[in-house]
């Protein structure tokens, strides 16, 4: 048995509750105050001494009729779910390799429960770090708001709806043979199978807009290699965010280890739960009715250049990040037709903290798009979303002049390769004889 398989079968492995922790959790099923409480759930958490201020903060300035609910409702509801659990233990495979695994909402109100009491193990060494909600409980109000504003709202009627999440790695049946029509000799994604490929370049939508604001949509996240980034740390950027509004999301940090250089993940039907501003120090929570916007998350790590930022215009790390953003677009062998009329909700994947160059992501991305299409009839959509950015009507003039110019995918890659780092990426296109 080879090491792929022997890790398709690795089961999930619960906490093990000490009596302590059983004591704690059935004195919660009865409902308490917040100062009865508070106590029970620190010493779950293994804080003995040290407050959780970021969940005190949270509940302190929380409206009257949400203390009460979540007090005399939530929390005992999620010590009766943290019970039910583990006590049942119910056999879940890790999705470490290609795959496809399903939840109920109520497990996943389960598992973000006992991450709430800080009852979760860390499954792997490959897994990030933590796995729990205890350093926001520790330090983050705002983050703790959205998940206090999940464990009130979630409606009890739909918790036997399913959520998925698919793994999805190269299969060249798939993704040569499909899409590259002409060159049924490749079998691997390489330069000379970019370079060749005859497809039309296919234009896009620029918006001033949120990304994860587009309903009935395929949304990008922005990922981390291990998904979540630092959804459960002081992380709040593009990915932590989409995933600390919608934190049914939570699941794949749980159960998903980190990518490889050609996979990405797919999470589909998880829900809406609250609104915020701002972001990274200034983000915040704003209360809202939740809601499911039929989006489909795809989780598409993007490299780390933040040390050394000419790197991404290597050929390797082109063709690196242009893999994995096709792979992503042309969602996995067992999607519905109807998915891949969803548009793409995307913008500067990998431009902020991994500073990825804005410029070359659009075109890697616009090539990746092109080639995802089965058929030239299949109509599918791409919308870059650029909030705030006063370039927006530059990005759309420029790369329209690109596409009219180069035409073809190949063509246009087989320029992109010729680019260094010190060069402006849409002027070096477009100057190009």
């Amino acid at each position: 048995m080879n090491q792929k398989d022997e890790n398709y079968k690795m089961m999930y492995k619960y906490h093990t509750l000490s009596e302590e922790q059983k004591y704690l959790l059935t004195e919660l099923l009865s409902p308490k105050d917040q100062f009865s409480s508070f106590p029970l759930i620190q010493i779950l958490n293994g804080q003995t001494k040290k407050k959780l201020f970021g969940l005190e903060t949270a509940i302190s300035q929380l409206d009257q009729n949400c203390r009460v609910l979540f007090f005399q409702n939530a929390l005992p509801k999620m010590a009766q779910y943290s019970l039910e659990l583990l006590n049942l233990s119910p056999q879940k495979q890790l999705l470490i390799s290609e795959g496809i695994i399903q939840f109920t909402r109520k497990e996943i109100y389960q598992f973000l429960s006992l991450a709430f009491f800080g009852l979760l193990e860390k499954q792997h060494e490959s897994f990030t770090s933590p796995c729990t909600l205890i350093y926001i409980l520790q330090g983050e109000p705002e983050k703790t708001k959205c998940y206090l504003h999940y464990f009130i709202m979630a409606n009890q009627e739909l918790e036997n709806e399913i959520i998925t999440i698919e793994r999805i790695g190269f299969n060249v049946n798939y993704h040569i043979h499909q899409f590259f029509p002409n060159s049924q000799a490749n079998q691997i994604l390489d330069i000379e199978l970019w370079c060749n490929c005859d497809k039309s370049l296919q234009t896009f939508d620029f918006v001033d807009s949120f990304i994860e604001e587009q309903y009935n949509s395929i949304i990008v996240d922005f990922a981390n290699k291990y998904i979540g980034g630092g959804v459960l740390y002081k992380g709040c950027v593009q990915e932590e965010i989409l995933f600390t509004i919608m934190p049914e999301n939570i699941i794949a940090v749980l159960f998903c280890n980190a990518l490889g250089k050609k996979e990405v993940i797919i999470i589909k039907n998880t829900i809406r739960y609250c609104d915020y501003l701002g972001y990274g120090y200034s983000f915040h929570f704003l209360q809202r009715e939740p809601q499911n916007l039929n989006q489909i998350i795809l989780v598409l790590d993007a490299e780390n250049y933040g040390y050394y930022p000419p790197q991404q215009f290597q050929q390797k790390s082109i063709l690196r990040d242009l893999n994995k953003a096709f792979i992503g677009f042309s969602l996995s062998q067992s999607a519905k037709e109807e998915d891949f009329f969803f548009p793409i909700s995307t913008g500067k994947w990998g431009c902020g903290a991994f500073k990825g160059n804005c410029q070359l992501k659009i075109i890697i991305q616009l090539i990746a798009f092109s080639t995802a299409w089965k058929t030239k009839d299949q109509q599918r959509r791409m919308i870059f979303s650029t909030f705030n950015d006063e370039q927006l009507q530059f990005y759309k003039r420029a790369v329209d002049l690109i596409i009219q110019k180069y035409k073809s995918v190949g063509k246009l890659f087989q320029q992109l390769l010729k680019i260094n780092n010190q060069q402006n990426v849409f002027e070096f296109l477009l100057n190009q004889q």
